[in-house]
């Protein structure tokens, strides 16, 4: 799996998870006032804003397609919500991506995931 930030002036801050079956899950991460975005993967499913925790060896991981969960609570998020999406690898255990947004109702952060160019998930917190 790669991991590119992208952060050009005209476009805002951007994010790109690419796993080597053309599994991409984009979140903009362009920041906005009165709220907190972010990305974290760990190796447990949770649900805080705490992107402090990144595991940094996700090579030869790859998405399990058919795994999505969205989480919407109000003591973590206010009014935004945490998308979460599990990383398989034959000999490891499963890992978590969160990308997540805390926000006061108003600031909403795009996120999409495509399988070898097709949209699966088209959404934001």
């Amino acid at each position: 799996m790669h991991i590119v930030i992208d952060n050009p002036a005209s476009w805002g801050d951007k994010v790109n998870f690419v796993d080597s079956n053309n599994v991409v899950v984009g979140y903009d991460l362009g920041q906005n006032c009165c709220e907190h975005a972010g990305w974290y993967i760990s190796e447990i499913e949770c649900c805080d804003s705490d992107d402090s925790r990144r595991v940094p060896d996700v090579d030869s991981y790859i998405f399990d397609v058919d795994y999505f969960e969205c989480v919407s609570d109000s003591t973590c998020f206010d009014d935004g919500g945490l998308a979460r999406f599990r990383l398989v690898h034959p000999n490891k255990p499963d890992l978590f991506l969160h990308i997540f947004n805390s926000h006061n109702g108003y600031y909403g952060h795009g996120f999409s995931v495509e399988h070898s160019g097709k949209t699966i998930i088209d959404s934001s917190l």
